[in-house]
């Protein structure tokens, strides 16, 4: 079976939501955005989350369609879909595929995984401004190659690190590059390699750290 087939049924899997014949057609590296996104509903439901899938009006739908490129979060120009996540008191939460976040200088970055606080979402809807990084709970890039990481790669993700003041950072591949690990390791920066489906232990590892995250979240 080919690593696309793998991605878009592990997606469905988990969202357990009707996925649009859209994404089947996408790319390789757009399925690895909602593979991600999945990852982290997955984490979210074994920590106890409810899950509500919503359209751009944030109207509840069990149509997931997902961004193939970046946009503002409150544009509704196309529809897509974002998974609303409740955990028992607590603030919910708000997962997105592409969205674009204001750092700590007021610069847009496109993040390919976001999960934001519930409130700084409808704020950027009804305001239409862009929400900030420092209500910002994860946020994921994500990599799909077919050959190993430039090193680049790295020093990129690095850089975005420090104008984006979310609780987590991750930088998420299918590949791997030593480099690249020794680099973002020696910065402290949270990284997974191999995760597509079939890579057990790399997959596990990546959802158990986004389950920490939301362990320590829920414990606020």
């Amino acid at each position: 079976m080919a690593i696309d087939d793998d991605l878009l049924n592990e997606v469905k899997a988990a969202l357990g939501a009707y996925v649009t014949p859209r994404l089947t057609k996408s790319a390789a590296s757009d399925l690895f955005e909602a593979y991600a996104f999945s990852l982290l509903i997955r984490a979210a439901v074994l920590e106890g989350a409810k899950i509500s899938f919503h359209d751009p009006q944030d109207n509840p739908t069990k149509r997931f369609i997902f961004r193939t490129s970046p946009g503002y979060l409150w544009s509704n120009t196309k529809q897509y879909t974002f998974a609303v996540i409740e955990f028992p008191n607590v603030e919910p939460l708000e997962a997105h595929i592409g969205v674009r976040v204001s750092g700590k200088s007021r610069v847009l970055h496109e993040l390919d995984v976001c999960v934001l606080y519930r409130s700084e979402a409808e704020t950027s809807r009804r305001d239409q401004v862009h929400p900030r990084s420092s209500k910002m709970l994860i946020g994921i890039e994500c990599k799909f190659y077919s050959a190993a990481l430039n090193l680049g790669l790295g020093r990129a993700f690095i850089g975005l690190g420090t104008d984006v003041t979310a609780d987590s950072t991750y930088f998420m591949t299918n590949s791997q590059s030593p480099p690249v690990e020794k680099l973002l390791s020696a910065r402290g920066r949270n990284w997974g390699h191999r995760v597509f489906p079939g890579s057990t232990t790399d997959v596990d590892r990546a959802r158990s750290e986004f389950q920490s995250v939301f362990k320590y979240f829920k414990a606020r």
